[in-house]
């Protein structure tokens, strides 16, 4: 997604970042910055919320979602932000619009067959709660396995080292709630 890594340029030539300065900042080689700058690579979605804190912003952002300004948000389906940019076989429909002021960060994931947050856990100040609306999902929080089917939820903190991966026969969609926003 070529989007993606022009947003990270401007944002870290705005804030006078050079490469080696922000590789070092959010823990990577200038080499992989560079890359996902020119869109060769994709990060991980473990990764992209790393460079979207170091520069003092959020994923949605980085993925080209818009200030909206209001009391309120509508957001029309056909109208929805999304991206496939977390990782194979991922889909993230964002389901609110841009607020700094927003609390949390509604979601509705869409994975399909054996799609993952990736091999390695990851963890991250806030909370999560996670409804199933069709499928199965394996959710590691720990040492600790959650499969979760239609109808389940779960609420945990997202300090807690955890990862997630689709064990339905098709696509598993789910309404994911994150606090604070990071999209």
């Amino acid at each position: 997604m070529k989007i993606v890594g022009a947003n990270i340029r401007s944002l870290r030539k705005k804030r006078d970042y050079s490469l080696r300065e922000f590789a070092d900042k959010v823990g990577t080689s200038a080499s992989f910055i560079s890359q996902v700058e020119m869109g060769k690579i994709s990060p991980s979605l473990s990764k992209l919320k790393e460079i979207a804190n170091g520069l003092n912003t959020t994923v949605g952002l980085i993925i080209g979602e818009s200030n909206q300004k209001g009391n309120f948000q509508t957001v029309r389906k056909v109208n929805r932000r999304h991206t496939n940019h977390l990782g194979t076989g991922i889909n993230v429909h964002l389901l609110s619009g841009a607020d700094p002021f927003k609390q949390m960060e509604p979601l509705l994931m869409e994975l399909d067959k054996d799609a993952s947050s990736g091999e390695e856990q990851y963890q991250h100040y806030g909370q999560e709660f996670v409804l199933i609306l069709k499928g199965k999902l394996e959710l590691t929080i720990g040492d600790q396995k959650e499969i979760l089917k239609e109808g389940d939820s779960v609420y945990f903190n997202s300090h807690a080292p955890h990862s997630f991966r689709n064990i339905y026969k098709g696509t598993t969609k789910a309404i994911w709630v994150v606090t604070p926003p990071s999209f």
